[in-house]
């Protein structure tokens, strides 16, 4: 994959494929027919192709969610003249670069498909099969069990610091915007904040399906821990890292737990309606609470998430790029990416690099009042390098998404599972996503560090056999 980037890059330069205003002719009234057409079916491909696999193999994964979660943030595009209105002054210009998104959106998952369905099948027909474990999925349940509950007592403390620091809690205060911001005024707090957030997710994933496999756990440790992961990181006001969860619980539910495909694609279904609604009804929670007691407040919720400022990042990326100079970036927000880690004050470009920021400053908003904008899963890497970079990232995507969910498919056939080896699957996953928007790269170095650390409590503790052990296709048991 790095051989890839560092042949497409001078292959863009080349053709001229990496200076943006290549693309440029693509900015037309919002209203066009040929980006309603791309728009509508780009939004129904990103269901029923998902849809199509979850219901041939019966397990749901991470990349399905994900993309079924970008088909309705296109879907906003059909909202664009409402949401658009909301900045009176720019609203035209949104309007005419709306086109625009749709295409480089069109264009990158197309790529992406395409690789993807691509590098699958290579590893179907070349009959490409996982290691197997070095001992029994039991032995290594047993410590990943222990792993899990420290892990969930240490985020639970660490989300809920800034709540105690401060004595406010964004979801219940009158403005939980300014509220949040007010717990992330410390760069120390936010950066412990951001890494509790980001592996919030799959410690209380893991943890749920530490319950589903003994039930009453729901009354001892592990049900305590979800639970109050859970709230915790509702009451911080970001809602983002709740749908996640969900995600990773369900995949990894339906990794272990075989049930009718119906059933499935039922779960797949009420999970992306809730998540729908979620969003709505946060935001309308934290912006306008008068709209939840006038009528039906799930109709009400679900209209806010289309029309508020909850699925709309191609209002975003519409109004970031109707500002734009179309001066290609060259890199400069994946560098900021890749320091994210770092400290603002060892490394001060930081926040001048960073994605959200950088959107804020193109629109001409001051970005220390604000969290940054979202510009749609291409946005970046066409902010950066054209329309080379949007084929180049879908062509990487497509290579990382295939090759895992090739895996997930294949390991959710073994027997007994295994949470240790699924879970590190599923975050595996989960890291390819700030590739496409470098604003959760932080996200990504935390993921590294928890896939270190679980490697470090779980698999070096286990005494290495003599040979290794496969799945038994015959046992039953639990951890």
């Amino acid at each position: 994959m790095a051989a890839i980037i560092l042949v497409a890059i001078p292959i863009g330069l080349w053709s001229g494929l990496s200076d943006p205003l290549f693309l440029r002719p693509f900015m037309a009234d919002w209203s066009v027919p040929w980006a309603q057409a791309f728009a509508a079916g780009l939004a129904v491909a990103l269901i029923v192709i998902p849809l199509a696999w979850v219901l041939i193999s019966g397990v749901l994964d991470l990349f399905a969610f994900f993309l079924v979660q970008n088909a309705l943030l296109i879907l906003g595009y059909f909202f664009l003249r409402i949401t658009a209105w909301r900045l009176d002054n720019v609203a035209p210009d949104i309007l005419r670069a709306g086109p625009l998104v749709i295409w480089i959106n069109t264009a990158g998952f197309a790529t992406l498909f395409v690789v993807m369905a691509a590098t699958y099948f290579s590893g179907a027909l070349r009959q490409v099969r996982l290691q197997p474990l070095h001992a029994p999925p039991e032995e290594y349940d047993v410590r990943v069990k222990w792993f899990l509950r420290f892990a969930g007592l240490a985020i639970t403390c660490i989300l809920a610091m800034p709540m105690a620091r401060t004595g406010t809690i964004p979801l219940l205060a009158e403005n939980a915007a300014l509220a949040r911001a007010a717990n992330m005024e410390s760069d120390l707090q936010r950066a412990l904040y951001n890494l509790g957030a980001g592996l919030m997710p799959f410690v209380a994933a893991g943890l749920t399906v530490l319950c589903a496999r003994k039930p009453l756990r729901l009354l001892g440790v592990d049900g305590l821990l979800a639970a109050m992961l859970v709230l915790v990181q509702l009451l911080s006001g970001n809602r983002f890292p709740l749908a996640i969860a969900s995600f990773v619980a369900l995949t990894l539910l339906t990794m272990e737990l075989r049930s009718p495909r119906i059933l499935t694609i039922a779960a797949f279904a009420a999970c992306m309606l809730f998540f729908t609604g979620l969003s709505g009804f946060t935001g309308l929670l934290r912006q306008d609470r008068d709209q939840l007691s006038e009528g039906n407040p799930v109709v009400n919720s679900l209209q806010a998430a289309f029309t508020g400022d909850n699925l709309i990042d191609v209002r975003d990326a519409a109004w970031v790029l109707s500002q734009w100079d179309f001066d290609p970036l060259m890199g400069r927000t994946y560098l900021g990416g890749l320091a994210a880690m770092l400290p603002s004050g060892i490394f001060p470009q930081k926040k001048e690099w960073h994605l959200g920021l950088t959107g804020i400053r193109i629109v001409g908003w001051d970005d220390q009042n604000h969290f940054g904008l979202r510009i749609t899963f291409f946005g970046e890497s066409f902010l950066n390098f054209g329309l080379a970079g949007v084929l180049t990232l879908g062509t990487v995507l497509g290579m990382l998404f295939g090759t895992l969910l090739r895996a997930v498919h294949q390991v959710s056939k073994k027997r007994p599972p295994c949470l240790h080896y699924n879970l590190k699957l599923v975050v595996l996953m989960q890291m390819c996503m700030p590739l496409a928007n470098t604003s959760d790269a932080f996200t990504l170095w935390a993921m590294c560090g928890f896939l270190a650390l679980q490697w470090f409590a779980v698999d070096l503790t286990l005494s290495a056999p003599a040979s290794q052990i496969p799945f038994p296709s015959n046992a039953t048991s639990r951890t």
